[in-house]
């Protein structure tokens, strides 16, 4: 695979949060280059939150300001030379600066528009305010996510996957565009909804209930199909793993591993029917031999023997553990930043080239000087006069 496919693909990048700057740093790490519109006049811009440095390296930064009549002038200049817009505004707001999509494909009849809203651009809920984990909710997904627990107020609600979700499907869908417009030398505009990118990751609930078959219910850890399964704790200080059952085979392997050879041959879990009907007690057996079992030495046990079984794990340890470390998954960036490089490699290992994210209004004279062709005074000019900030 070529490394850098998107060299020579310019996007302005109008989106915020999570679900445009993570499909947007996907595009950067593959060649394109990506120009955010910002503005010290939001706050969202000047008081960027941790994660932010995460989904924006590899990305240019200019400041301009929409509300004074020179600036979606300059933005329309550059989108003239763009490939590509990207945008997650509520309903309205470019319209109001004729940065629409109806108006921008007659300055670029080419141009890749891509527009993400949590309800999509048409229908009745259109205008509505939506946010990632509302929209978990709405989505049904949360009803089928984890028990209630009275500790942890957003079960099944945070984190919230809407966002990270929807990311992947607007990546595949400004590939497919992208494939479009180099075969036919056609635009687009993609209308992307975020709780519909969320429902599609439930085909088989979807498939059940289109049957009127019964409908699995929250189960927390378990599998509904796998006895025992859940995330069982271990000796030492919050050690946890997860172990799933799901045929005689790994049953057998389990009750070698615990030593409990007889429970191979007892009734109550003679195969897989029966080991659910009795999953308290197939989870129990379980839960008693793993407490007082050191992680490392369980989870050789297990998985020497070919029982499905992982650590849970700390974020911080998966940042550190050696699997990730070895792939290149968390690349230190040239500032000493750590970033996440893109989920797959080629043959040579490539996983993205990402620069350090940008600092705000970094790239101001690269965008309107060198590709919009203002001289040094009109910039300082426009700078002093609000536009450019």
């Amino acid at each position: 695979m070529t490394q850098k496919t998107l060299a020579g693909l310019r996007v302005v990048d109008f989106s915020w949060v999570l679900a445009g700057p993570m499909t947007t740093k996907m595009l950067a790490g593959m060649g394109a280059e990506i120009i955010k519109i910002e503005s010290s006049t939001r706050r969202e811009h000047t008081q960027r939150q941790p994660w932010w440095a995460v989904v924006n390296a590899g990305k240019k930064s200019c400041t301009i300001n929409l509300s004074r009549p020179q600036g979606p002038e300059l933005i329309r200049r550059l989108i003239a030379q763009s490939d590509m817009v990207v945008e997650n505004f509520s309903n309205g707001v470019l319209a109001k600066f004729g940065l629409d999509y109806a108006t921008l494909a007659k300055i670029r009849a080419d141009l890749i528009f891509v527009s993400a809203s949590g309800t999509g651009r048409e229908g009745p809920q259109r205008d509505s305010l939506a946010y990632g984990s509302l929209l978990q909710a709405y989505s049904g997904r949360a009803s089928v996510v984890g028990t209630l627990n009275e500790r942890v107020e957003a079960m099944g609600i945070l984190p919230a996957w809407t966002d990270p979700i929807t990311a992947l499907w607007e990546s595949c869908a400004v590939l497919a565009a992208i494939r479009h417009r180099r075969v036919s030398g056609e635009g687009a505009y993609i209308d992307l909804s975020m709780l519909e990118s969320t429902v599609a990751l439930l085909p088989e609930l979807l498939f059940r209930e289109a049957l009127g078959s019964e409908t699995p219910t929250a189960t927390g850890a378990r599998e509904p199909d796998a006895a025992p399964s859940g995330c069982f704790r271990c000796a030492g200080d919050d050690a946890w793993l997860a172990v799933s059952v799901s045929d005689d085979r790994q049953w057998r392997a389990l009750c070698d591993a615990m030593r409990k050879p007889e429970l191979a041959a007892d009734s109550r879990f003679a195969d897989a029917v029966s080991r659910v009907t009795h999953r308290a007690a197939a989870d129990d057996l379980l839960a008693a031999w793993l407490r007082v079992q050191p992680p490392a030495r369980a989870l050789d046990a297990l998985q020497s023997r070919g029982v499905p079984a992982a650590r849970s794990r700390h974020i911080g340890a998966v940042i550190e553990d050696p699997y990730f470390a070895d792939g290149g998954l968390f690349p230190v960036l040239a500032d000493g930043s750590r970033s996440i490089a893109l989920p797959w490699r080629d043959s040579e290992g490539f996983r993205g080239d990402f620069a350090p994210p940008p600092r705000l209004g970094e790239h101001n004279d690269y965008v309107f000087g060198e590709l919009l062709g203002l001289d040094a005074h009109e910039i300082e000019t426009l700078t002093e006069a609000g536009v450019l900030r």
